[in-house]
């Protein structure tokens, strides 16, 4: 995140632009205060409380390497631990490259994180794969206007044992160099973190499902175990292009009826060059409780009419197509449509709490 009158300069130039079409990846952030409604509020509403949702936050650093020229005010790692608060300045930076630097191979900006203890076996404080997501990635982005956003991203990896990594296959589709000041369509972006606003009255996280990491070497070759994550790394990504996502292995929204898979991966993209508190800025990580009822779409703990609405405002709509919503896919096995068996589920869960909602 940049000074303020980075900020104006920033904001200026987006208000010269239009709006871009909507992507397919519009999932919602998770966000980390609510009102006793279960509604997303500013943390600083004299009615938040911490979304009951969480029931974890990181509690240690293994290791910070940031990229070199971090500023000192942006280089504590400790600002990571502990819950989420939406101050823009309570983040610790991983740094970006330079041009020249990339192609000196001077290593990225990093930091992991310890989730319980890691010496423990099966400790309940670890991060597993349950229903639903499973951990959240809070970042210092915001929101200009639509869908565009100011985005410093990064790539998410998991591990057991601090080693073995596993990382998430991460998809990109925006264009091309978006400059230090430029805007992205965050509904091109899927699993990088960094790509939902916290900051400025919104706290809202970016939320990873491990069980998306079924088929990862690491995780095959069993020296990652979904259910026993002690470790969450942060890669900052600089976003020159020269890093690339793993859109090869998802769907291909351009792809229907016959759904196929993207046929090459694509280069990454964000604010770049960015200086001081340069590259991804993390301000939290937080362990999710399991949801319980697929069909509570809008995540506040309550299967009732809001979902409802939701899910009819995509009905029938396809993954890639004009109104549609991934939230609404809640079948199991998800088949990228919006439709009965969707309803069904609905239905099924119609008027379920889940056991952390506020009462």
């Amino acid at each position: 995140m940049k000074s303020v009158s980075a900020l104006i300069v920033f904001i200026i130039v987006l208000g010269i632009g239009g709006i871009v079409k909507a992507g397919p990846y519009n999932e919602p952030g998770i966000s980390g205060y609510i009102d006793a409604n279960g509604k997303s509020v500013s943390p600083g509403d004299p009615n938040a409380v911490i979304n009951p949702m969480f029931r974890g936050w990181a509690r240690a650093v293994k290791n910070y390497a940031p990229a070199p020229g971090v500023g000192g005010d942006w280089s504590n790692p400790a600002l990571a631990l502990g819950p989420a608060t939406g101050n823009i300045l309570d983040i610790v930076s991983l740094g970006d490259l330079s041009q020249s630097q990339i192609n000196q191979g001077v290593p990225v900006g990093r930091i992991t994180l310890i989730f319980g203890d890691p010496c423990v076996p099966n400790d309940p404080n670890h991060i597993r794969d349950a229903n639903g997501y499973d951990f959240v990635v809070f970042e210092n982005g915001f929101c200009f206007s639509g869908n565009q956003y100011f985005c410093e991203l990064a790539y998410v990896e998991v591990s057991s044992n601090g080693a073995a990594f596993a990382r998430f296959p991460s998809v990109s589709l925006t264009p091309g160099l978006v400059g230090l000041y430029g805007s992205e369509d965050i509904t091109d972006i899927y699993n990088l973190a960094g790509k939902h606003p916290n900051g400025y009255g919104i706290c809202t996280g970016t939320p990873f499902d491990l069980n998306e990491l079924g088929n990862e070497p690491n995780v095959l070759n069993c020296t990652v175990d979904l259910n026993n994550i002690a470790y969450v790394r942060i890669v900052d990504i600089p976003g020159s292009g020269d890093f690339n996502d793993d859109a090869k292995k998802h769907i291909d929204p351009c792809s229907r009826p016959d759904w196929d898979y993207y046929d090459v991966n694509h280069p990454i993209y964000d604010a770049w060059l960015t200086t001081g508190s340069g590259g991804f800025d993390l301000e939290a990580i937080g362990v999710l409780r399991p949801q319980q009822y697929r069909g509570d779409i809008n995540l506040n703990g309550i299967v009732n009419l809001v979902d409802f609405a939701i899910l009819a405002g995509a009905w029938q709509k396809q993954f890639g197509q004009n109104g549609w919503i991934s939230r609404c896919d809640i079948s199991n096995p998800k088949d990228l449509v919006v439709d009965i068996s969707d309803f069904a589920v609905l239905a099924d869960d119609w008027l379920k709490v889940e056991q952390w909602r506020i009462h």
